[in-house]
């Protein structure tokens, strides 16, 4: 087994404690605690990969791609640290920070996956569903998620706009879907009456012709 490979389903096994305890109930804070362990593991991975494994490049590895979540927060982390690899010298990273110049220069924000693994929880809340099933409302949201945090955005307001964005999103394709059906519909119709139309006239020269002969 390979040392990228070994890494990535470390950071895989971890998502099995946060369904376990999110299953219990008053385990709350332990499922937020291991949410944030998993988004660590896989920052860390990211890291490896952007400054020894060169394995899986940006797109996360096939074994965290079946948990969205993992897999968005790969992506971000391993675009980031590439970003700052070639911004700084390898010699001043330093695998214990988050490679972002907006968390040295405002000490006083909370780690970025402890914040994240805390605006997951919330959503699960607003939206009543699964830790699982957050992916969905936060899906295409994972880069406003990290400038909200960089600009210090608590995390239960983060929550709400992701929210109140994602009830938007869930609207329009509510809107389109019906208009697609009312569309199809119409063309159904149409496609009802030319059939009609066809069939009369073919009935109609049919009856012609064997009046022509008639004659």
């Amino acid at each position: 087994m390979n040392a990228a490979f070994q890494e990535a389903l470390a950071a895989r096994l971890l998502w099995v404690d946060v369904v376990a305890f999110e299953r219990i109930t008053g385990c709350e804070d332990m499922a937020q605690k291991a949410l944030q362990v998993a988004f660590e593991a896989v920052q860390s991975l990211a890291l490896s990969d952007v400054l020894s494994h060169r394995h899986y490049g940006l797109h996360a590895p096939l074994v965290l791609q079946e948990v969205p979540e993992l897999a968005y927060q790969y992506s971000l982390a391993h675009e980031i640290y590439t970003d700052h690899y070639f911004k700084k010298p390898q010699k001043d990273w330093n695998r214990t920070l988050w490679a972002c110049d907006v968390l040295r220069n405002s000490p006083s924000l909370i780690p970025y996956c402890e914040w994240l693994a805390e605006v997951t929880m919330r959503l699960t809340d607003l939206m009543q569903v699964p830790t699982t099933e957050v992916a969905e409302a936060t899906s295409g949201q994972t880069n406003t998620l990290f400038i909200a945090w960089s600009k210090g955005l608590p995390a239960a307001q983060a929550a709400a706009e992701v929210h109140q964005e994602h009830v938007l999103l869930l609207e329009e394709t509510k809107l389109w879907e019906e208009e697609e059906a009312y569309r199809r519909h119409c063309e159904d119709i149409a496609d009802t009456y030319a059939f009609i139309e066809a069939d009369l006239w073919a009935g109609w020269r049919e009856d012609c012709q064997e009046l022509d002969m008639a004659a």
